[in-house]
């Protein structure tokens, strides 16, 4: 048994990102927690105290929940830092966050966002997590990979473009990662749009056209230690 972590800069970008995957973890019978880190919503408010917002922050986390109970994975925390603010915290005051989960579960594997997303949270994420990811005493991950997130990391930043050199055979759990997605229902967008569940089961069939595969999702390999 292997022991997975995401640590995911909003709710939905566990899905998004490695939904397929996970599951397939699972059904390996590997132990699956996810960290979100921002709520994903104050970027749309003046004041993240106002009444709509903490409703809406709410309301996503109430998704996150009933996408975690259908995929069988435990969400560890939500951290509800600032949308689209991450930046405004210091980079270690989130890396000490990162480092104090994997110490707590020690996890084997860890997937998280690409280095180069459009959306400066999952910089952030990444960059924290990254770091957090080092040699420890209390713990040593193997592999850590980093996803794709539709409308984000088609938009590399600096001519840095999302080039997988990793990819996981997911056309048994495509139809559950939709059916996760659907939990996300503020997420999800009409067609032509990257996060329609058109383009989203698209680009899982496309992955898979480039290793000859049906459906899969498709990562870059940040560092292995075997």
């Amino acid at each position: 048994m292997k022991k997975i972590f995401v640590v995911a800069a909003h709710p939905d970008d566990e899905v998004l990102g490695c939904g397929g995957t996970l599951l397939k973890h699972i059904s390996n019978g590997d132990k699956v927690y996810v960290l979100f880190v921002s709520e994903g919503v104050s970027g749309r408010y003046k004041n993240i105290k106002e009444k709509n917002c903490l409703n809406e922050i709410a309301k996503r986390e109430e998704m996150a929940k009933k996408a975690a109970k259908i995929g069988r994975y435990k969400i560890v925390d939500f951290l509800r830092l600032k949308n689209l603010g991450l930046g405004s915290y210091s980079h270690n005051y989130l890396t000490n966050i990162i480092i104090k989960y994997f110490s707590q579960y020690k996890p084997n594997i860890v997937y998280t966002h690409f280095e180069n997303d459009l959306n400066i949270d999952h910089y952030h994420t990444f960059f924290s997590t990254f770091v957090a990811s080092r040699p420890n005493k209390n713990f040593q991950i193997q592999k850590l990979l980093s996803f794709e997130i539709p409308s984000s990391t088609d938009w590399g930043i600096n001519n840095k473009i999302f080039t997988p050199n990793y990819f996981v055979d997911i056309h048994k759990y495509q139809k559950k990662k939709i059916r996760l997605l659907n939990q996300y229902k503020y997420e999800i967008r009409s067609s032509p749009h990257p996060r329609s569940l058109k383009n989203i089961n698209a680009l899982s069939v496309y992955r898979g056209g480039i290793v000859g595969l049906k459906h899969a999702e498709a990562f870059y390999l940040n560092r292995s230690i075997s």
